[in-house]
């Protein structure tokens, strides 16, 4: 009689040559009474663009950082839209002072958009000058911790911790403040200078001292002295003029065209009788001929 041992050897050699190698034997699944869970819906990293297009949509929670995108700029954060780009490889930098840049190269498959997280993170204070108040002539200066930093307007960050401030401008009194500086956050000052008085300021252009005779009002009154001193002189030199001819026998005057002679009256006779004959001139061409007069 055969041995079990041998017939299970048997058996086993059976089994060797009909399976093929690289099969197991596996254990009937144990079903449960109740239904497996359905397993997660898996979101796909590159979502497909709308209308066949590729681009990128960039998602930033730190509002007002600049995007760049192959080194162009394209606006600040936040973006809503997809943003149109060929596919291929890009480059994309966001970057807000106060925060640590983000630099990074993606692709761009054709008609899908590529989706990108930016995290910025605080490391500095940001601080920002500027001087309404003044609009022309020497610039304003900005001091930090008495280091020169620039002109305002000025912005630029600051290491954590307190800063003294100092804003100068030549011809003008100098304005201090003290700000803390904390990461991420932003400080702007708006600094109205005041001038110095004119006596203490020495970059104020001094207009030149006019003297006495240069003044306006000197000379018109020079001008009317001398228009009265005239009028005093020339008037009664006129007037006097007029008298000389009653005190002479002999006096010229322009008058008609003929000369004649007219006898003068006496208040007491002569005594011996006289006559004046009248001359007649003959008419002369000119319109106006001088007349002699004699007065005996």
């Amino acid at each position: 009689m055969i041995p079990m041992r041998v017939w299970i050897g048997l058996v086993y050699l059976l089994l060797l040559l009909v399976v093929p190698r690289g099969s197991t034997f596996a254990a009937p699944p144990h079903r449960s009474a109740t239904p497996p869970a359905a397993a997660p819906a898996v979101a796909p990293a590159t979502p497909t663009a709308p209308s066949g297009t590729s681009g990128v949509k960039v998602i930033c929670p730190t509002e007002g950082a600049e995007l760049f995108l192959d080194g162009e700029l394209i606006g600040q954060t936040p973006f809503k839209d997809v943003i149109p780009l060929a596919p291929g490889e890009h480059t994309i930098r966001v970057s807000r002072l106060g925060f640590t840049p983000h630099i990074d190269v993606f692709k761009i498959k054709s008609g899908q958009t590529t989706k990108i997280e930016v995290d910025l993170t605080p490391i500095s204070g940001v601080l920002g000058v500027t001087s309404n108040s003044v609009k022309d002539g020497p610039a304003v200066r900005v001091f930090i911790d008495d280091k020169f930093f620039g002109k305002a307007p000025l912005e630029t960050e600051l290491p954590l911790g307190n800063h003294q401030i100092r804003v100068e401008r030549p011809g003008y009194y100098s304005e201090t403040f003290s700000i803390k500086a904390e990461p991420g956050k932003r400080v702007d000052k708006d600094v109205e200078l005041k001038p110095l008085p004119a006596d203490q300021n020495p970059y104020l252009v001094k207009q030149p001292q006019v003297k006495w005779y240069q003044k306006w009002w000197v000379w018109t009154i020079a001008a009317v002295g001398v228009v009265v001193v005239a009028t005093a002189i020339i008037v009664p030199v006129v007037l006097s003029q007029q008298t000389i001819c009653k005190d002479v026998d002999v006096c010229t005057t322009v008058g008609s065209s003929s000369l004649t002679v007219q006898p003068l009256q006496l208040t007491q006779p002569l005594a011996t009788p006289t006559f004046v004959p009248q001359l007649v001139a003959p008419p002369a061409h000119p319109s106006f001929v001088p007349s002699l007069t004699l007065r005996f």
